[in-house]
């Protein structure tokens, strides 16, 4: 593996984190999900087209359009998951999770890209169902449940539409390059949000975020922008979706560092957890890549 591929998925991964926790945060404030999603999504829309500053603006291929359609929509509904699993749940249990989507991709390029596997990739399926399992462990005052279910499946269901995603971007990605599609992406994303204005209204939500809860929508999608750039520039740098997917599972170490040394200081921003409940998740996050890296190995780079 080379060094900048590593490079590369490692930031992926920690602008990854540094999303999650922005939106974690915000989550906390404004205590709708959707609404967050809206923010974030309208965001990423406005400031990506930035990056035609630096590179020259490409108009969609015929046979780009319809991928990129896909990708777009599938992402949108991975989102209504995500955000719905952070809503209720912790975001140092819940975002590791989403490291198994490699293995859900993985699993999914059989039927969809003609890809065969060994036996060591469903040996990684089940440590990453073992790693769930850990992370499902998040004991709170007041619930007495310690394995909160409800996270925990809108997280892997996540992870399987996401693993979805990366096919098919990897599809575009031969007609389109990352830049280009990252604009028309999030711009497709970002209309696709729209949808849950009526939702909000009829809910008698606020959709006005000012201040610190604007800001912090900001952080969030600059974040986010940051991490799918570098992802599909990945893409774009390995022949398949397992290397990328790997480095980028990061994420899951990074998060569960930030939220146990802000909770260390003394900040509820996040969430509030014991040490041994963040070693547990370390641990689960750490058996993630390590299970990716055994279905690594009969991946070409």
């Amino acid at each position: 593996m080379n060094v900048l591929l590593l490079l590369v998925g490692l930031s992926s991964g920690l602008a990854h984190s540094v999303y999650s926790a922005f939106s974690k945060a915000l989550m906390n404030r404004i205590r709708e999900p959707f609404l967050l999603f809206l923010y974030v999504s309208v965001i990423q829309a406005a400031i990506t087209p930035l990056l035609w500053v630096f590179v020259p603006a490409r108009f969609p291929s015929p046979e780009a359009w319809p991928l990129l359609l896909i990708s777009a929509a599938t992402c949108v509904a991975a989102y209504m998951f995500l955000y719905s699993a952070l809503h209720c749940g912790d975001v140092s249990s819940v975002m590791p999770i989403m490291g198994s989507k490699v293995i859900f991709a993985g699993l999914l390029a059989i039927p969809m890209l003609g890809e065969k596997h060994t036996w060591q990739v469903y040996v990684a399926a089940l440590l990453v169902a073992v790693s769930i399992g850990m992370l499902s462990y998040s004991p709170s005052q007041g619930n007495r449940r310690r394995f909160p279910l409800k996270p925990v499946a809108l997280m892997t269901g996540c992870a399987v539409v996401f693993g979805f995603t990366d096919i098919y971007i990897k599809r575009t990605l031969v007609y389109l390059d990352s830049y280009n599609f990252m604009i028309y992406y999030n711009l497709i994303v970002g209309i696709l949000a729209l949808g849950v204005i009526p939702y909000l209204r009829k809910k008698g939500i606020p959709l006005r975020l000012k201040g610190a809860d604007l800001r912090l929508g900001l952080f969030s999608a600059a974040a986010l922008v940051t991490a799918t750039l570098l992802f599909t520039v990945m893409l774009t740098m390995s022949s398949g979706v397992v290397i990328p997917n790997i480095l980028q599972a990061t994420r899951g170490i990074f998060i569960v560092l930030i939220t146990a040394a802000l909770t260390y200081r003394g900040s509820a921003a996040l969430e509030t957890q014991s040490r041994r409940v963040y070693l547990l998740r370390l641990l689960a996050s750490l058996l993630i890549v390590v299970s990716i890296w055994i279905a690594l190995s009969n991946f070409p780079a």
